[in-house]
Formats: structure tokens, C-alpha cells, sequence
């Protein structure tokens, strides 16, 4: 009996130090995105880096960027990538919700990833200086990861899409000065995701970056105007847009950010759902909303981004 229970103690502790190896190689997968010393801007603050719950990472505290990369599956030639940014009101960074997750579903359908944990929290430049560096890392690191230098696209969800709408606009400002060799790649990305955005109309900017005065409806042209923030024109990349009617704070910012595409004659997708709310990523089961991830990827397939005809 005693040894039985050995035995049994043995292959308990051989799970826990096994589960304790495997989050630790998941942990390591995530590479620094400045070289060490090099980074551009205010680290956010003195505070350790608190990831949340192991299993939910909803990441606070980020002085460190990191990107981490999940190569398409079964891909035969070269794919597409997207780099993807979490949301969390540049307070906290929803790793797994709206990061990791979304990956790991792109790239099982051929699309590579880079996760992009970036800056917070409140401190919108340093992010922007985040995702324009992770746009030209991929470049960058092209032939290594397999990709194709013309095919990479940001995604963003909530304040992410916000950072992926300023990376979309405002490409042609160098929010940096350049520090090394992947700095002379291109930051524009090539397409643009953007998952329930928040901030990209004028009265939502104000009311959260601004004045902070919590506006009524006022008319068309003021209710729907783009964030002064974001410069949309003709050169501006194309857009898939997803959004739920219910989402009453953020709803706008979709209507905005599309309005000013249209404006411009840039193609732009704008999927519109009546239910689902703010915040979901793809684990909304119930609501018809749950459909976008497979719209986004017939979109990006449609693009050439699995690497094979579509």
C-alpha cells in the first residue's frame, strides 16, 4: 500500500513540475520588442508586471513590450501575418481574450500572428511606438518567419483597434527616431482589422482623451465625425470592421471610422450584428456575432494571406 501511494505521489508531483515547465515555455515564447536599452519613450511605471489570473491574462504594469509569433499551420509557401492588439482601455492588455486566442484560431487556418503586448497603462505614444516598431519587426523578419513583407496586416480590439486605426493613419509620422536596421521598414500596414473599436470618433475621443465632458446626441455630421487624432485619406489601407449595435458607448467609433473610409474611396467591410455587446473576442457563443472570426478570415483568405488561392 505504501508504495502504491509512492508511486501514486511520484506521478503527482511529475504533473505539477510538468504543467510548471510547460507555462513557463509559453511565458518564454514572447520575445522583448526594443533591444535592451534602445526603447523610444516613458517605460509606464515602477510597478511590477501583473499578468492576472495565469490562465485569463489581463496584463497591467507593461514597461516591457514583447511580441510573440504563431506561425501558420500547414502553410506550404508564404502567408500573410497579422499583428494583433488586445484591448483594456490602455490600462491593461486582455493577452489571452483577444490575443492568443485569436491567433492560435488564425493561424490554424493558415495565417500567421504576432501578439503585440504593448505599453500601458495611459500612455497612448508609447503603444503607438509599439505597434509601428511590431508593423516593422515583421518586415524585418520576413524570410525568417515565412511571410510575405506585403501582407501584413493589424488587428485591434476595443482600445487595440484604436491603436491599429492610429497605425493605419498615422503611418507616415515616425513616432520615434530610428534606432537600428528595422527601422528602415515600411510601419504602414498593408489592411486593418478592427473588432468593436473604441475612441475613433471625435465625441467618444473627447469624452475619454479630451475634455472628459460626456456629450448628447448632437447631429449627423458631429454625432459620426472621425477623432481629430486620425488623419483617414485616400492612401489609407483597406478595413474589415466588426461591431454590435448594443455596444452604446463604442458604437460610433465604428460608424466614424468607416464613414471616413468611404469618404476617402478606401474599401472597407463594416459587419454590423444587433447583439453581442463590447469585449467578447471570439468566445460570444450565442449571439450571431459569433460568426465574425470566420468573415474575418474568408476576408483575409480573399487577400492572399493563407499563402494559397482562396
Amino acid at each position: 500500500m505504501r508504495h502504491v501511494n509512492t508511486m501514486k505521489s511520484k506521478k503527482i508531483l511529475a504533473a505539477f513540475f510538468s504543467a510548471i515547465i510547460s507555462c513557463s515555455v509559453a511565458f518564454a515564447a514572447a520575445e522583448n520588442l526594443w533591444p535592451q536599452g534602445k526603447m523610444p519613450g516613458n517605460a509606464c511605471t515602477d510597478k511590477k508586471e501583473d499578468i492576472g489570473k495565469p490562465n485569463d491574462r489581463r496584463i497591467s504594469n507593461i514597461s516591457t513590450p514583447t511580441l510573440e509569433f504563431f506561425p501558420a499551420e500547414g502553410a506550404s509557401g508564404k502567408t500573410g501575418l497579422v499583428v494583433i492588439c488586445p484591448g483594456g482601455g490602455y490600462q491593461i492588455v486582455c493577452y489571452d481574450k483577444e490575443g492568443t486566442e485569436v491567433a492560435s484560431k488564425l493561424a490554424s487556418e493558415g495565417i500567421s500572428c504576432l501578439v503585440l503586448k504593448y505599453r500601458v497603462p495611459n500612455n497612448k505614444q508609447a503603444a503607438l511606438m509599439d505597434i509601428q516598431r511590431a508593423v516593422r519587426t515583421a518586415r524585418a523578419n520576413a524570410d525568417k518567419w515565412n511571410i510575405d513583407a506585403g501582407k501584413i496586416a493589424v488587428m485591434g480590439f476595443s482600445a487595440g483597434a484604436n491603436l491599429s486605426a492610429r497605425a493605419s493613419t498615422l503611418y507616415g509620422e515616425d513616432s520615434y527616431e530610428k534606432i537600428d536596421e528595422v527601422d528602415k521598414y515600411s510601419a504602414k500596414p498593408d489592411c486593418t482589422i478592427l473588432v468593436y473599436p473604441a475612441y475613433c470618433d471625435e465625441p467618444t475621443f473627447q469624452r475619454y482623451w479630451g475634455d472628459r465632458l460626456k456629450r448628447g446626441s448632437s447631429d449627423y455630421n458631429a454625432d459620426y465625425q472621425l477623432a481629430n487624432d486620425l488623419k483617414v485619406d485616400s492612401s489609407t489601407p483597406p478595413a474589415f470592421i466588426i461591431q454590435t449595435q448594443d455596444d452604446r458607448d463604442y458604437v460610433n467609433a465604428s460608424l466614424a471610422y468607416y464613414l471616413a473610409l468611404k469618404k476617402a474611396g478606401v474599401p472597407a467591410d463594416l459587419h454590423m450584428f444587433s447583439k453581442g455587446g463590447h469585449g467578447f473576442g471570439i468566445r460570444n457563443k450565442k449571439f450571431p456575432v459569433r460568426a465574425w472570426i470566420d468573415l474575418c478570415i474568408d476576408w483575409l483568405k480573399a487577400r492572399g494571406f493563407s499563402g494559397g488561392e482562396f
